[in-house]
Order: structure tokens, then sequence, then C-alpha cells
């Protein structure tokens, strides 16, 4: 008969002791095995924590830099908004002078213009006069020698000339 069919167990069997010295030795070995254990554990945590604090040093020292940096950077930051308050104070007065040298412009290029217009008149009046003079010129000498209907027609042509330089 089989053991499954019958639904039994066999009875345990005994086991013998192991020998005083043996049992000893088991423990020395157990002892020994978890001593190792213990120290490999330690030796691990020991490096652990070295590492750690050698990383939080480096972590110190970045960011002792990175605060001397950020103060720097502050310094410099202050130094270029004070400079663009300079600047900008600075176009702002700029701009105040071009504003008044255009409008100082524009006036001048007014007068200028009033200026060509009065070149234009004078020039235009002393053509005029300067007709006007030849023409009477040529009348007087027509009268010096007794040629009175020559310098009435001198005159009479240039009569327009002489009215414009008069101004009338």
């Amino acid at each position: 008969m089989d053991l499954l069919e019958t639904g039994r167990r066999p009875p345990p069997v005994a086991r013998p002791e192991p020998p005083h010295r043996l049992r000893g030795l088991v423990r020395w070995a157990v002892a020994l095995v978890t001593a190792a254990l213990f120290f490999s554990s330690l030796g691990w945590v020991i490096d652990d924590q070295v590492q750690a604090r050698d990383q939080a040093d480096r972590a110190q020292v970045a960011l002792s830099s990175t605060r001397r940096t950020a103060g720097h950077v502050a310094q410099q930051l202050a130094k270029l908004r004070h400079d663009l308050e300079v600047l900008a104070t600075q176009v702002g007065s700029d701009t105040t002078a071009y504003d008044q040298d255009a409008a100082e412009l524009k006036a001048a290029q007014s007068e200028l213009a009033s200026t060509q217009v009065d070149v234009t008149h004078q020039t235009s009046m002393i053509s005029a006069l300067h007709t006007c003079l030849g023409g009477v010129e040529q009348a007087l000498n027509a009268l010096a020698v007794g040629n009175q209907a020559s310098a009435i027609s001198e005159l009479s042509s240039v009569a327009t000339s002489c009215s414009a330089a008069s101004g009338g």
C-alpha cells in the first residue's frame, strides 16, 4: 500500500543528536557568520556616511561659490540698473534737445524760405531798376543831342520797368 492511498504520514524519524563538540562548532560558526555580517554591514554604513559627508562638503562648497557668484551678479545688476537710469535720463535730455533743435531748424527753414522770397523779389526789382536806368540813360543821351522824340520813345519803352522798380 502506498502512503497516498492510506492518507497517513510516516512516523517521524528521530534524528540523532549531534555530538557536543559539533554543536559547539555550529554555534561558533553561526556566531562568526553573524559577526562577519554585522561588521560588513557596519563597514557599509560607515562608507555610506563618509560618502554622504563628502557629498555634503562638495555641496557646501558649491553653495558657497554660488552665493559669491550671485552676490557678484547682484552687484553688476545694480550697476547696470544705475547705468540704465543714467542712460534713460540722457536719452530724455537728448530727446528734449533734439525736439528743440528740430523746432529751431523748422523756424530757420521758414525764415530761409521767407528770405529766399525776399531775395527773389529784390533781384526782380534790381533787374527792373537796371532796365529802367538803362532806358533813362538812353533818353538823356537822346535829349543831349536834341532828339526829343527818341528820348520820349526810350522813356515809354522802360516805363513798366521803372514802375516795377519804384514798387508801384
